[in-house]
């Protein structure tokens, strides 16, 4: 790990860190951006349980053991490619063994103040300091400085998050997870940094967004409603258009409709419930429709209030679903 050392880490963790140790951590932070995001990663890992009164005195001495033995571990690994899956390792053993609860908020102190909040119970909504809106999916994470100097606003992302962001056309606002990057001046986008097949999926509501794969996958802009799918496994970056809201119902359970034919709704209701609908000649008769319902475990449930607006029957056979006069 550099010429950082196990014990300073440790005592930084545990909040027990000397002055020499704070002023030898901060150095070797300031070294890269790589080092920064490791001690990211192992500063989650070790808070992740702290706030849940589950986690036992010797629940949590055993996996602060582990997670310090993956640091030992890592600290004697010459090969830096290894670093994001030993760190994770470690991560996953602590909440493994922690029964986790509550939200996170961690400090990290250097020339400027880092903060790291994570929503692990539900979504959590969080305000930056250029007063840009983050509302973070279960499980997700973000790290940004206490203030935005400079000429850019960076956030690191871990998971899935959903982001208004203020326009300030002269600084603009840049996402980065571990395979992708979002630059923006003023916008809404979903980003979801925890797809399958080691992909980022970014989907526009409104605005302009730049896409960046960080893995040699190129550039892309977004408009609204499309989404770009970054692989870093195929090393590409896929467009597609979408009804990008979808992407975000998770914030708040609304499923919003705005101008839409039946057949468009029918499609959205597919995408979030994986079935299949088919629609009566009939009743796509060219009438929009504009509102939001409340998304429900039962797809049942919406269709009965969707019922009342559209005027419409329904018979569910499995994952099959017809909407007739």
């Amino acid at each position: 790990m550099d010429d950082i050392n196990d014990k300073t880490l440790k005592d930084y963790l545990a909040g027990k860190a000397t002055d020499e140790e704070m002023v030898r951590l901060t150095e070797w932070l300031a070294r890269s951006e790589e080092n920064r995001k490791e001690l990211f990663r192992l500063e989650m890992a070790y808070h992740l349980g702290k706030p849940n009164p589950l986690a036992t005195r010797e629940k949590t001495a055993a996996a602060e053991d582990r997670l310090f033995a993956r640091i030992a571990d890592y600290e004697s690994q010459k090969e830096r490619r290894h670093s994001f899956r030993l760190l994770r390792y470690a991560a996953a053993v602590l909440a493994a063994v922690l029964l986790v609860g509550g939200g996170l908020f961690a400090y990290l102190r250097q020339s400027v103040e880092i903060l790291t909040v994570a929503a692990l119970d539900g979504v959590k909504k969080v305000t930056l300091p250029d007063r840009s809106t983050v509302w973070l999916n279960k499980g997700a994470a973000i790290r940004y400085a206490d203030h935005f100097d400079g000429d850019e606003r960076k956030v690191e992302l871990e998971g899935e998050a959903l982001f208004h962001v203020t326009k300030n056309p002269g600084k603009p606002f840049i996402v980065s997870s571990e395979g992708a990057a979002a630059k923006v001046l003023g916008t809404t986008f979903n980003f979801n940094a925890k797809g399958r097949g080691k992909a980022s999926v970014i989907s526009l509501i409104e605005g302009r967004l730049e896409v960046t794969g960080l893995d040699g996958q190129g550039k892309v802009v977004l408009h609204p409603n499309q989404k770009a799918t970054v692989s870093r496994d195929l090393k590409v970056i896929k467009t597609e258009n979408t009804y990008a809201p979808v992407d975000a119902v998770w914030r708040d359970n609304m499923i919003p409709f705005s101008n839409m034919r039946v057949r468009e709704i029918a499609r959205i209701l597919e995408q979030l419930y994986g079935c299949r609908i088919t629609v009566a000649p009939r009743l796509d008769n060219g009438k929009t429709y504009t509102g939001v319902i409340k998304k429900s475990k039962d797809i049942r449930n919406v269709l009965d209030g969707l019922s009342y607006t559209v005027s419409f029957h329904y018979t569910v056979d499995g994952k099959k679903i017809a909407l007739s006069e």
